[in-house]
């Protein structure tokens, strides 16, 4: 039996988004050294996430929904689903946040605990034992953490890094795994597209009509149409009754599908946003030599929706306590993962038959979903919690079975 460990670790974060900062917060909590490296000038900028968040959230992270409020842009009670000839509307707690104040209320929770963060701070490379940080910052900053080796480098905006650990939390395209060698080479990504938008107002609109051109606040809306979005999804999730935000993510180049939506819908672009969501996948590591990997760097994004931030939030705590407990190495923390992993499994082969669906197969689906012995189970499970949800959901409803009639094709491709 492992003991935890009384030694204080030097450990670098590459990343400052939510999942970095939480395990900084956690690691620090425990009297580690941790320094969060971010590349960008303030920690949640540029927006490249919707910021939904299913009810699990509060069950998750307790304390931290505390204090919500903080960053809190909407609360939902429905969510409405369509496909081209079928409209359900299920009851659905969910939670829209604003990704800047969300990402800044981590990274101050990190900084309560005792990390250092360092905005304008990149990766650039590995040498050795050690890692190579440029700071972009335009003053020398001599705030260096303890695990910083001040040589003389050729480049005096860079300098050398030797952590005890690396936890690399620095995006779908990690260029610290790929740097340590375990970026699973068969991964793959989607391209988001998303803007917020306002409905724009006729020329011939009185008080009357006003409420045309509002959204209804109090729910989302999402699309799953062959025609509109041929690889994923449309999602209309407002912030108020005068904005909502608007996006599609795609295998392919998404900009012509946004923009028919954007057009057939009468909305006014206020603000743009655009990203790279990884693909989930079940080869890849999260570990090697003395690197973990987070977030999005490790693929941890639920692929029916491609929702990252609870799977990373809970695999930061993972590796938190196997840190704790002294059982992180020899794969110690990737087995610690397998119950998050076969969740996310599950998101992907059933991401991998809705791959496979015509229009008339998202019909039947809703048309079954609609059901109240099955909107129950769907009220109870969020997509957060999918093994019970799928597994309620056939027992209460073997029809769902016919929706695999391609996975012997998708194991053979496999």
């Amino acid at each position: 039996m492992k003991h935890s460990s009384n030694k204080s670790l030097d450990i670098a974060i590459i990343g400052a988004g939510p999942v970095g900062c939480h395990a900084a917060t956690l690691l620090a909590k425990l009297g580690h050294n941790v320094t969060v490296y971010e590349e960008h000038k303030k920690v949640g900028e540029p927006i490249q996430c919707t910021g939904l968040l299913t009810k699990d959230f509060d069950k998750f992270f307790p304390q931290i929904a505390k204090s919500k409020d903080d960053f809190l842009v909407n609360t939902f009670s429905e969510v409405i689903v369509k496909s081209k000839n079928q409209t359900l509307i299920t009851n659905q707690k969910e939670y829209l946040v604003c990704r800047t104040k969300f990402d800044q209320s981590f990274k101050k929770r990190a900084q309560a605990a005792g990390a250092t963060i360092k905005t304008q701070h990149s990766f650039i490379r590995k040498e050795g034992r050690g890692l190579i940080i440029k700071n972009k910052t335009t003053q020398n900053n001599s705030d260096h953490s303890n695990h910083q080796n001040h040589s003389n480098h050729k480049n005096h905006h860079e300098f050398k890094i030797i952590p005890d650990l690396v936890i690399a939390a620095d995006g779908p395209l990690s260029k610290t795994a790929k740097a340590y060698g375990f970026y699973e080479k068969t991964r793959k990504n989607y391209y988001g597209i998303q803007a917020v938008v306002e409905k724009q107002h006729g020329p011939n609109n009185n008080h009357n009509t006003a409420s045309l051109n509002h959204f209804n606040k109090d729910t989302f809306i999402t699309y799953f149409r062959n025609d509109w979005c041929p690889d994923f999804f449309i999602w209309d999730v407002p912030e108020n009754k005068q904005q909502s935000r608007v996006g599609l993510a795609s295998k392919k180049p998404p900009k012509k599908f946004f923009q028919k939506f954007i057009q057939d819908n009468n909305f006014e672009i206020k603000q743009m946003q655009a990203g790279v969501i990884p693909i989930y996948s079940h080869k890849q590591k999260m570990q090697k030599d003395n690197c973990y990997l987070l977030g999005d760097a490790a693929g941890h994004v639920k692929a029916t929706t491609l929702g990252g931030l609870i799977p990373g939030l809970r695999a930061a705590k993972i590796l938190s306590q196997k840190i704790q407990s002294n059982t992180y190495k020899v794969g110690g923390y990737h087995k610690a993962l397998n119950k998050l992993r076969r969740e996310l499994l599950l998101h992907k082969i059933i991401r991998n038959l809705m791959d496979h669906f015509t229009n008339n197969d998202w019909d039947k689906l809703l048309s079954l979903v609609s059901q109240k012995k099955i909107q129950k189970v769907f009220e109870k499970y969020s997509r957060d919690n999918p093994i019970p949800l799928t597994f309620f959901s056939l027992i209460k409803e073997p029809r769902f079975l016919y929706f695999t009639r391609h996975l012997p094709k998708l194991i053979l491709k496999n």
